[in-house]
């Protein structure tokens, strides 16, 4: 299970990496454990879920989505 700084870190890296969010938004777990983060498939699901909301709600859509990773 990846700690709250774990997250910090993939947002990070969300935001910096390009190529790397567009893995993390594919396969959040395979991405996190590309960093040698372990994220187990709950926080996978959860970080979706809220980044659906976040879309849905209208706001920008790089910004919502790394909301969605430090929220989970």
């Amino acid at each position: 299970m990846a700690s709250k700084e774990e997250m910090k870190k993939i947002a990070v890296k969300c935001i910096e990496d390009d190529k790397f969010r567009d893995d993390f938004e594919k396969d959040p777990v395979k991405a996190a454990a590309s960093m040698g983060i372990t994220l187990t498939e709950a926080q996978a699901n959860d970080i979706k879920a809220h980044a659906s909301k976040v879309q849905a709600a209208g706001v920008r859509e790089s910004k919502g989505f790394v909301s969605s990773i430090i929220s989970s």
